[in-house]
């Protein structure tokens, strides 16, 4: 459930406080209640004389918060009497953060820092603990904007000529907050999102909101409010949700000192890609050297990649691949981990441009020698093979029909495998998913037989479709969200459309995309081994269309994709646009869930393959 806040900038004392406080009641009035409200920036004044005496004048009045108030921005040491007034009255609703930290308000997790009276070492305070820190940061609160932060060709002059501070421009890079809230240089400006970079465990969205002063004469805003849900509670597709309007990140020359996490490295060598969302400790990512290949340009592919033991400490890229030369095999790509410390570990997988230079290197280099010690070279494990070993239903993963959450109400068909189940945001009546019983991640992972069952749902769902004069489109989405117990669980969407939306789709941007074709229709024998081809072991889009073309578009390290396009796509095709949103499709209660799946299943169910 979503925690309602209020924000607001600097109050300049006790009066600001108190007018702040009387347009909050009115908001409330109007609104409903409020769980916090949050004040940056200069909240005392500077500490004038009689400013004590005008706060103690208001608490023994009666004073107290409309909303429990918890402030960061004490502006000078002649504040101190102040806040030690303020602990004679518990009850007044009235709180002071403290210098820097972090806390759990409602269940939102709040970092801030009061750059007023902080110091360098109170930075560096900072950064270590967000090493330390557990989960996401859903608010950091600076008095001062964040050098930085306002795009250098901004063309409104007041905004550009805003400077921001070096402290919290190395805090917003360290903690990666939800939002970020500052103060204190008079005026209003909520930013488009940027995205953090991805340190392993997904890319996700920043908003800055700057904050006007309480009671000011030129009407800039200093309260506004926001309705979040703990970052602790998103499930991973929502919390890495990529607005269409968001920016690049604008802090990419941050101090070193920021560097939030590293990617993890997974002791059994065989991928290291994604690290943890939850519980696991964040540890400052190694500097690096340079690597020889074109990470954002590979195609990880562990069906073409050997894993290699016993690699001397000291050897490098270009030790590895001139090791492999006698074999003639091209190497594409090294992937070898690190220690805390940032020294190359023993293993790594190297890959191949072909599946027989990959076997050719393992016969012909296995236990040859490089600086003195023996090389073991055997077949990397397929990703795809260890997820089928792997894959067992998993507890709080909607998908699985053993969760005792899952909206098993939804479901139309049970086959032996698979199950049909209406979408929970349907962007047509006809909007079904097919889905593995098994959790696998993806189709790349499932079974022959479960591959050839989906296949039949969609063969009877096209003739379902047809019959209403409607085409079938299917499209899956792969995205590893392995901050998630278990992972992604592999489900397909199928949508039946008006054949003018197809062509629409057709000639739309998905086809641009979209920029590979996959040679073998959907469920043939080739299909996985062309679509591996393209994608490895990687995320991707698939778009499958009426007359079986199948789209493929493989999501590279480091490239951002909203992971709503292709729904975004059809909903476009259709002429309804606000239909990408699945949350603006939902069917209003369980009760016409339930009705729409009995009007499907009565129409389903001449078609049905069980």
């Amino acid at each position: 459930m979503a925690v309602r806040i209020l924000i607001a900038g600097d109050c300049n004392g006790i009066g600001g406080f108190r007018d702040l406080n009387d347009r909050v009641a009115q908001v409330v009035a109007k609104s409903g209640a409020f769980d916090l409200l949050l004040c940056v920036g200069n909240f005392f004044g500077g500490g004038a004389d009689g400013a004590e005496q005008d706060l103690k004048l208001w608490l023994d009045s009666g004073g107290k918060a409309t909303v429990p108030t918890y402030f960061v921005g004490v502006y000078s040491d002649a504040c101190a009497s102040s806040l030690a007034l303020l602990a004679n009255y518990p009850d007044c609703g009235l709180s002071y953060l403290g210098t820097q930290g972090v806390k759990k308000l409602k269940g939102l997790t709040v970092a801030y820092y009061d750059d007023f009276q902080g110091s360098e070492e109170e930075v560096i305070a900072m950064l270590e603990r967000s090493n330390r820190l557990e989960g996401e940061v859903d608010l950091l609160l600076t008095c001062r904007w964040p050098e930085g932060v306002v795009p250098p060709n901004q063309a409104d002059q007041a905004l550009a000529s805003v400077r921001g501070t070096q402290g919290p421009r190395r805090l917003a890079c360290a903690f990666r907050p939800r939002y970020h809230v500052s103060g204190s240089a008079g005026r209003f400006w909520a930013r488009v999102p940027y995205a953090n970079p991805d340190l392993g465990a997904g890319s996700h969205v920043t908003r800055f909101i700057g904050l006007g002063c309480v009671g000011n004469k030129a009407k800039q805003k200093y309260l506004h409010a926001l309705g979040l849900k703990p970052a602790a509670a998103m499930d991973r597709e929502a919390f890495l949700a990529t607005p269409p309007n968001t920016t690049a990140f604008p802090y990419a020359q941050a101090p070193r000192a920021a560097a939030k996490r590293g990617r993890g490295d997974e002791e059994d060598g065989q991928s290291w890609r994604w690290g943890e969302q939850g519980g696991a400790k964040r540890g400052r990512a190694p500097q690096r050297e340079p690597s020889m290949f074109d990470k954002a340009a590979i195609v990880v592919n562990s069906e073409k990649s050997a894993f290699v033991r016993n690699l001397p400490y000291r050897a490098s890229e270009q030790d590895a691949v001139k090791f492999f030369e006698p074999c003639g095999g091209k190497v594409v790509d090294i992937r070898r981990p690190r220690d805390q410390n940032g020294n190359y570990k023993g293993y790594a997988q190297v890959q191949f441009a072909t599946v027989q230079e990959m076997r050719r290197a393992c016969e012909e280099m296995n236990e040859k020698e490089l600086m003195g010690r023996p090389i073991y070279v055997s077949p990397a494990e397929s990703r795809s093979e260890k997820q089928k070993k792997e894959s067992h239903p998993i507890a709080d993963c909607w998908f699985c029909l053993s969760n005792p959450n899952a909206d098993v109400h939804l479901v139309v068909s049970i086959g032996s495998e698979c199950y049909c189940a209406l979408d929970k945001g349907p962007i047509t009546e006809d909007h079904v998913l097919v889905v593995p019983i098994d959790h696998v991640p993806c189709s790349m992972a499932l079974k022959d037989s479960e591959l050839a069952e989906v296949s039949k749902y969609f063969r009877a769902l096209t003739r379902c479709f047809a019959a209403k004069g409607l085409d079938l489109v299917m499209f899956e989405r792969y995205l590893m969200l392995k901050g998630r117990e278990g992972g992604n669980h592999c489900h397909f969407n199928a949508v039946g459309i008006p054949r003018e939306a197809t062509d629409r789709l057709r000639s739309g941007q998905a086809s641009k995309v979209l920029d590979k074709r996959i040679e073998a229709g959907f469920g043939e024998p080739e299909f996985r081994s062309k679509m591996r081809d393209v994608v490895g072991d990687g995320e991707y889009i698939l778009l499958v269309m009426p007359d079986g073309e199948s789209l493929v578009h493989p999501i590279m390290r480091g490239e951002r994709m909203p992971y709503n396009f292709l729904r975004d796509e059809i909903a476009s095709s259709l002429c309804k646009p606000e239909r990408g949103d699945w949350r603006e499709c939902k069917l209003a209660g369980r009760a016409q869930e339930e009705e729409s799946v009995a009007r499907f299943k009565a129409a389903f169910g001449e078609y049905d393959i069980m």
